[in-house]
């Protein structure tokens, strides 16, 4: 025979997003060939790389830009041997052995083409979306969430974080386990987690600042990263990666953008809804509300090709560029919303009932004070038949809108090629985008503006058979703004709070009205937020016999700023009588008025690696590396350092003097690597491999660092002496002055021990992989890990601290353990049809699933998924007609599917917030279960058990047929719930994570229809439906006031961050579009 492929190799997860071939060159008898030429030639640019064998006939070709290429081997004495149509993906490293037939070298001789889909090469768990899934699946909102999901051991954001409970759940995917701010995001081999958060605290309280969480348009889409044309292919890598790779140990996603071609090439398109074809929401269904249209314009191009410049200059072969555009504009409408709002007889504008209070007196109500009704009216009215609380002034507001949208999101790349020693690259992006979204239980609207944009650039150089070096330099910023306004909606009087309360522009005024279970809260909150990154990476690879070494450096800084509103003023009102009369007596009117200072962060990273790839024999490769992991503690780049903490316990804890380092740098980050991989059996399109695995993967540990700069020497707080002045009151007199070192005794306090180590995981597994074939293979894998030193934020409360009320102190402490079954079935394009598959089996079991602590028990994570299947498949339908009629309609069509389906998450119940009277810490109490009540009610008898309580309209169901009972649970040291039996018998505390919501389940389909124009010109169209089948995904239970352990809210709606429109569990969906290709 004239050649044998032998293996290709999954991942070796190079910083650089190039791939890596290398295998061994041996005549027909085994011996090895040297000096043997090895040229690897791209298809689409003629650009040539090339080789010759050493000694031992190893030959190694890095820096491959991701695409397809033809391989050419030959010596004098041998024929030439051709394998064309190799495809290599981003961080692959393919081996690819050959045996060269003896003959004229003039003889060339072709072997089949591609390549095998088994690694045999190291332990690493990763999975491939190539450009197959890329232009053909139905991905909605054009945004990548879908196609992350396709990877074993990736579950999306629990219902439990949506909108971010706190620090540690800002991120959107846990990836086996691990926290959904531990993922690693990389475009053209640098970080783009440049993401940033947009709060009333300047977006400190996130993941944001220490970079630990991706760029995201205001849609939460991510064209801030790449759009759909503009992608080559992304690989997600979960588990046991090289050293190369690091400093979060979840995921690392891999994006990388495409480059010209020798060939003009491109698409325009323009992708159409209006919501005639789509279902309504199920709750507005249950609400009675109408469907609300949804226009949307989804539209732009790309092309890619040589640089020409008339008369001057001809890039073919050399000099390359690629631009894209896509523009978005949208009006998405909004679920029926069931919201509390104050009665018409608070308002002024309806009857006052009296009522009997627990006393036995008779109480005549009347309408707020005048000076609150402002405030009292801007909220929308009650809807007729929605639920009634007149003991407490309280309706309810049913209502749907629309919220506005759009983004502009456009790159250009360059690529040139100087000689075949080296290469060069640049990229620009730019993506601005904004969204408006109603508060709608306040009438308060928020119009959010993002932009983004990215410089990158890239020198590739190939000194010689054995040394190269990969350079990345990129610059990227983020920024967002977020202003607040009071509109006329659902029969609201639009007030402005700034100025009724002398504030002024730019400030902060809340008025909270807590009104039996019901806490409302008027407030317009403007913020201003932004992100800057320098990131520095390179790469050397040295080849020595049969080791590949790779060396490299990956340094990140970055200078969040946060724009905090200032000045802010609270008013609280406790019950309905102190809203009536504006009475400061039971402590109601304005407690609180502070003022913020901007804050200027630091952060930096560095990692170096060393990594050997070692082929020990014909059947077995051994993977080894150590990565090093540096990541100090916050500075600024101007103004004051935040504050610390110094004392031994709560009660003597201080403030540590000014410029005292967060916490002291950690210098032994050392994480080794470890992974095998054996050919059990290499019979070609039936190779038999083992593989395993295990290694060290640090956190950056830094996501706790930003609440130091909300802190004192930023902040201000004053509360006023009795008496409390009624609302307006005169606040703006009373801003308090920010005064370093502090004095006084200060509300909060945030502090971190000096010894604060950094996060690490401990990551192990074995896989079998079986090819099916030259076009399929079959993947089993175990996969294990354990999380050590997880960030927490502990608060402690201890009266007779002279300092302050409160702390919070950033500490390690909590772990994690995660065990998981994965099987993944891979089809690469074959007779017209390509697939992807994924199960996995998982249980994740921690103390906490977000930095903030208030548990002491361990249990399921938030994001504990039990079963998870997530399936793709695109096929090309044989064409079938054989006139000319028939081929006009019975030809060049296609159809592509997604199907989802998982288990419920965990449900979290906190119980009461309580102080363990020892320690002084702040921790939740839990939940006690009850005798003789089933945990869950269904169909009928939810019905009828929920309407007797009073937690359920007459004539309406439980949504999605079941609930979490009220009876069931008690809070430890609280009382039952309303209507519920009293002195009930209790069982024992409830296991933290034990009660689950719902499942999911969703397909999506897309059908096109292709129409040959000429020779490489055709147009496409396309019709596209997302949860096909309507099937209704319920998401939030609520876990207090009178909807506990209800749905509330579609899975769509119950997921923050990405777009409601574009998320897994909503209503279907459908859109068309016409894509013309060139």
């Amino acid at each position: 025979m004239c050649a044998l492929l032998m293996v290709v190799v999954g991942s070796a997860l190079a910083q650089s997003p190039n791939a890596t071939v290398n295998g061994e060159v041996v005549d027909p008898s085994g011996a090895a060939i040297a000096d043997a030429t090895v040229e690897v030639i791209n298809e689409a640019t003629n650009l040539k790389y090339s080789t010759k064998t050493n000694r031992e006939g190893i030959y190694v070709i890095p820096e491959l830009p991701p695409a397809t290429y033809r391989i050419e081997v030959s010596h004098v004495g041998f024929k030439t041997v051709l394998k064309p149509d190799v495809i290599f993906n981003v961080r692959d490293a393919v081996a690819i052995n050959f045996k060269l037939p003896i003959g004229a070298i003039s003889e060339t001789v072709t072997v089949e083409a591609g390549a095998s889909m088994i690694n045999t090469t190291d332990a690493s768990v990763s999975t491939v979306v190539d450009q197959t899934y890329v232009k053909n699946m139905p991905l909605n909102g054009r945004s990548f969430q879908d196609l992350i999901l396709l990877t074993p051991g990736v579950t999306a954001l629990s219902p439990t974080h949506a909108g971010g409970r706190g620090l540690g759940t800002s991120g959107e995917f846990s990836i086996n386990g691990q926290r959904t701010e531990a993922n690693n995001y990389t475009v053209d081999g640098v970080s783009a987690n440049v993401g940033v958060g947009s709060s009333p605290s300047g977006g400190l309280a996130s993941g944001g600042p220490s970079g630990s969480v991706p760029a995201a348009t205001a849609l939460g889409t991510t064209q801030s990263l790449v759009s759909v044309d503009d992608l080559q292919e992304l690989r997600v890598n979960t588990s046991t990666y090289s050293a190369e790779y690091g400093r979060n140990p979840g995921g690392q996603l891999a994006f990388e953008t495409k480059s010209g071609t020798n060939q003009w090439h491109g698409t325009a398109y323009d992708y159409l809804r209006n919501g005639f074809f789509d279902a309504n929401d199920w709750f507005n269904n249950y609400l009675g509300v109408k469907k609300l249209p949804v226009p949307q314009n989804d539209f732009g191009g790309a092309l890619g090709e040589p640089v020409r410049i008339p008369g001057l200059y001809n890039g073919k072969d050399k000099t390359f560029f690629f631009a894209s555009y896509e523009g978005l504009r949208l009006s998405q409408p909004q679920p029926a919303s069931t919201s509390p709002v104050p009665d018409l007889c608070m308002r002024g504008s309806g009857p006052c009932p009296s009522y009997v209070n627990s006393s036995g007196m008779t109480v005549q109500r009347t309408p707020a004070a005048s000076a609150l009704l402002p405030v009292v009216n801007a909220f929308p009215l009650p809807s007729p038949g929605g639920l009634e609380d007149p003991v407490n002034g309280v309706g309810q507001f049913i209502g749907a809108w629309s919220n506005p949208s759009s983004l502009n999101s456009t790159s250009v790349r360059f690529d040139h090629t100087v000689n075949d020693k080296l290469r060069l690259f640049f990229r620009f992006s730019d993506t601005a985008s904004s969204a408006t979204n109603l508060e709608v239980e306040a009438g308060v609207k928020s119009d959010a503006a993002f932009s983004a944009r990215t410089y990158t650039a890239g020198l590739t150089n190939i000194f010689s058979t054995r040394w190269t070096n990969d350079f990345r330099l990129n610059y990227s910023s983020n920024e967002a703004t977020t202003l607040f306004s009071s509109i006329a909606f659902g029969g609201s009087t639009p007030v402005n709070l700034p100025q009724l309360t002398g504030l002024g522009p730019q400030s902060w005024p809340q008025v909270v009205f807590l009104l039996g279970n019901n806490a409302f809260f008027f407030d317009q909150e403007p913020s201003s937020v932004a992100q800057r990154q320098w990131n520095l990476v390179d790469t050397v690879g040295f080849s020595l016999g049969t080791h590949r070494f790779k060396f490299g450096v990956d340094y990140r800084r970055l200078t969040p700023l946060a724009l905090r509103p200032t000045p802010n003023a609270t008013y609280v009102y406790f019950d309905e009588t102190s809203i009536e009369t504006n009475n400061t007596n039971t402590g109601s009117g304005l407690i609180a008025i502070q003022t913020s200072a901007p804050a200027y962060p630091l952060y930096t990273n560095f990692s170096a690696f060393a990594q050997d790839q070692w082929k020990v024999s014909q059947r077995l490769s051994m993977s080894m590396g150590l990565r090093w992991e540096v990541n100090p503690a916050p500075s600024v780049t101007q103004g004051l350092m935040p504050y610390t903490i110094q004392g031994t316990d709560p009660s003597n804890w201080a403030l540590a003097p000014q410029g005292t380092p967060l916490w002291q740098t950690t210098w032994f980050n050392f994480a080794p690597r470890l992974g095998a991989a054996y050919a059990v059996h290499d019979a070609p399109g039936w190779e038999t491999v083992v593989r395993g695995g295990g290694g060290v993967f640090f956190d950056n540990g830094q996501q706790d660092g930003s609440i130091g700069f909300g802190g004192p020497g930023f902040t201000a707080t004053l509360s006023p002496a009795s008496p409390i002045s009624p609302f307006p009151g005169n606040p703006a007199t009373q801003i308090p002055t920010i005064v370093n070192p502090p004095v006084g005794k200060q509300s909060t306090i945030f502090g971190f021990p000096s010894h604060l180590q950094l996060p690490y995981t401990l990551q192990w597994n074995v896989s079998i992989e079986q090819a099916l074939g030259r076009s399929q293979a079959l993947t089993v894998s175990y996969v294990g890990a354990h999380g050590d030193r997880l960030l927490q934020l502990n608060a402690f409360r201890n009266s007779t601290n002279p300092n302050a009320r409160t702390f919070q102190m950033a500490q390690n402490g909590l772990t994690s353990d995660y065990d998981s079954l994965q099987v993944q079935f891979r089809r690469r394009l074959s007779k017209g049809l390509t697939a992807l598959g994924s199960y996995t089996w998982s249980h994740c079991i921690d103390y906490g699933s977000e930095n903030f602590y208030i548990t002491p028990r361990r249990g399921n994570c938030d994001f504990d998924a039990r079963h998870n299947l997530s399936a793709a498949f695109s096929y090309d339908v044989p064409n079938m007609g054989q006139n000319e009629f028939a081929k006009a309609v019975l030809n060049h069509w296609g159809v592509d599917d997604r199907f989802v389906a998982r288990t419920a998450f965990p449900v979290s119940l906190q119980g009461n917030l309580i102080f363990d009277p020892v320690t002084k810490q702040q921790m939740e109490s839990g939940e006690n279960l009850v005798s003789g009540q089933p945990i869950y009610l269904y169909g009928a008898n939810c019905t009828s058990v929920l309407q007797v309580l009073g937690d359920l309209a007459p004539g309406k169901t439980c949504p999605g047929g079941r609930a979490v009972n009220p009876c069931a649970l008690v809070a430890v040291g609280g009382s039952v719930n309303h209507g519920c039996p009293a002195n009930p018998t209790i069982v024992g505390l409830l296991p933290r994570g034990f009660v689950r919501g719902f499942d999911a389940v969703q397909m999506n389909l897309a059908i096109r229809r292709e129409f040959p124009i000429h020779e490489g010109l055709r147009l496409q169209f396309r019709a596209e439906a997302f949860n096909m089948f309507n099937h209704p995904n319920f998401g939030r239970i609520s876990t207090s006031g009178t909807q506990f352990g209800q749905g509330t809210a579609t899975l769509a709606n119950s997921l923050g961050v990405l777009s409601p429109l574009y998320q897994t569990g909503g209503p279907r969906s459908m859109q068309f579009a016409l894509k013309f290709v060139f």
